[in-house]
């Protein structure tokens, strides 16, 4: 485990009057009571910014919600 990711996370740990082991028991036990994490895990969607969206803009592209749109367009 990253060291500095370590510390931080006990620091915020610490603060709130918890061990790692007590957090670590929190966490197993929020699992069980959810049958499952007790958060969602995925891969966040990117938001484009300003800058980003105004550059695409100036150009003539073409937009596409899936993959396979993209493919039925270019006859594949």
């Amino acid at each position: 485990m990253d060291a500095e990711l370590k510390s931080n996370a006990e620091n915020i740990l610490a603060s709130l009057g918890l061990t790692p082991s007590q957090a670590i028991s929190v966490f197993y036990k929020q699992i069980t009571f959810q049958n499952g994490l007790p958060f969602p895990v995925k891969i966040p969607e990117k938001k484009l910014n300003d800058v980003s969206v105004a550059a695409m803009k100036d150009k003539d592209l073409d937009e596409y919600r899936s993959p396979s749109n993209l493919y039925d367009d270019l006859g594949i």
